[in-house]
């Protein structure tokens, strides 16, 4: 029978940091330039910032993702179907060496001092990147998840993090999406079957060593 209380050990997990980038975290980036509400997103910078300095303090390891785009990305072309990439109106988001995939300014000093970003070129941070290979190299077992976009980039890559075996938080007030139903929505379904869903102040609890247990009765009760 699987334990009914999770046990957060710093020394085996890390904080992953999805795409805190201009395209999505601010309203001049192509995303909001696209038309899209991109305030929700924003509001996860105050509190992914809140993460990082609790889990630097506990010596918990930080891993940023960069995504990075092509305007000459052949593998585009290959699809009948016309791309995510080039659906935005605004065009492809987080093009590499542009003001529009650089870390928010409110976060840029941080990914400075930490020497593991992960540069990625699709939703997931697995998927053809150095990350697995990373988190076994360190013994890392637990993700502390927080970052954009709820339903792209951060749920894929949950998802391809439950597939690999890792368990995972997520910081409920730290992620952002598009759309406040499409988030929710993806939270459920991640509090359902891929992990669990957390408020921030329960995560820095946990980090903080305040209280490093955690009942997965009261999580299946609180998500949204």
């Amino acid at each position: 029978m699987m334990n009914q209380n999770f046990e957060l050990h710093p020394d085996k997990s890390a904080l992953l940091i999805i795409d805190m980038q201009n395209s999505y975290c601010h309203k001049d980036g192509s995303i909001g330039r696209a038309g899209y509400d991109v305030q929700a997103m924003i509001a996860t910078i105050p509190k992914v910032k809140q993460l990082l300095a609790a889990c630097r303090s506990a010596g918990i390891l930080d891993i940023w993702t960069i995504q990075n785009h092509y305007p000459d990305d052949i593998t585009r072309s290959n699809h009948r179907l016309t791309p995510h990439t080039h659906r935005w109106s605004a065009g492809p988001p987080a093009l590499k060496g542009t003001w529009d995939a650089e870390v928010v300014d409110e976060l840029k000093a941080f990914t400075d001092s930490s020497a593991e970003l992960i540069t990625k070129h699709r939703f997931s941070a697995f998927f053809d990147t150095r990350l697995d290979t990373l988190l076994r190299m360190k013994g890392i077992d637990t993700l502390l998840v927080c970052g954009v976009a709820t339903t792209h980039c951060v749920e894929t890559t949950i998802r391809d993090a439950y597939q690999r075996d890792y368990d995972v938080l997520v910081a409920k007030e730290a992620v952002g999406g598009l759309t406040s139903d499409s988030h929710n929505a993806s939270l459920k379904l991640v509090n359902e079957t891929f992990g669990a869903v957390i408020s921030v102040d329960q995560m820095l609890d946990l980090i903080n060593g305040q209280s490093r247990t955690l009942s997965m009765a009261t999580v299946k009760k609180s998500i949204l």
